[in-house]
């Protein structure tokens, strides 16, 4: 309970700095491209009935599948790296060509390959996340101490309950750490993505309201974006609170 009110005050306190660096900068600049948050929150209630929940529910659903598929791939993908086989050795340099490759390049290739579908837009933002994921995956379980391993293995682990209590948990802890840097990333390209070939989304409805010189809906949308991202910080926090409990 207590811990629950001290998060609530720290995203208050958090909200609250927003507003007022936003206020300040609105007041500062006095220009009509940048709208008072006031008047921003004040314009939500009305958005309710231009089917902005569609858009961000469609937004919603993209990023959050991206994000399972990435770290479902980042873990087998990561802790198959981190092994001493013939496999690992020719998976290492294999992330290392194509690590610096600009992803973003790819996006056209993508939509003619799937189209402009949902598909095209979680495989395009999986591509980006993975691969951070992976690569934190693999270090994280190099790095698990071999008397960690050795000890359980006394008791009479088998190779099931190794992986169970010792390599799951410290690559779910990369996971989960990465996954909180990679959000950020994955929203940015998520805009990117939704503005080409979307008639749904919050990237769309962000850049229609642009077009339109709408500049409040156009903040009013940015907020929607910015609190489905905090809504996927919560969920990771919660996730890692019931599968990460031996970490306390």
């Amino acid at each position: 309970m207590k811990k629950g009110i001290t998060a609530l005050v720290n995203f208050s306190v958090g909200a609250a700095l927003v507003l007022a660096v936003w206020q300040i900068a609105h007041l500062a600049l006095s220009v009509n491209v940048l709208p008072s948050p006031f008047v921003v929150l004040r314009a939500l209630p009305a958005l309710l009935g231009q089917d902005i929940f569609t858009h961000a529910y469609h937004s919603f659903y993209r990023i959050g599948m991206a994000l399972l598929f990435s770290m479902l791939i980042g873990l087998i993908v990561g802790i198959a790296a981190a092994g001493k086989g013939v496999f690992a050795k020719v998976l290492t340099p294999f992330l290392y060509f194509t690590y610096p490759i600009p992803r973003v390049a790819l996006l056209p290739a993508v939509m003619l390959i799937f189209g402009l579908t949902d598909a095209a837009k979680i495989i395009m933002i999986t591509i980006i996340v993975v691969y951070p994921i992976i690569v934190v995956v693999r270090d994280s379980v190099k790095d698990i101490p071999k008397q960690t391993y050795n000890t359980l293995t006394c008791y009479g682990a088998g190779r099931v309950q190794v992986f169970l209590y010792i390599t799951l948990p410290w690559a779910l802890g990369g996971i989960l750490s990465t996954a909180r840097i990679s959000l950020g990333t994955a929203i940015s390209i998520l805009f990117f993505v939704e503005a080409y070939g979307a008639r749904r989304g919050m990237g769309f409805f962000i850049l229609d309201a642009w077009m339109r010189l709408n500049y409040v809906q156009m903040y009013a949308g940015i907020v929607v974006l910015s609190m489905a991202g905090f809504a996927l910080f919560v969920l990771i926090d919660i996730i890692e609170g019931v599968f990460m409990k031996w970490k306390g």
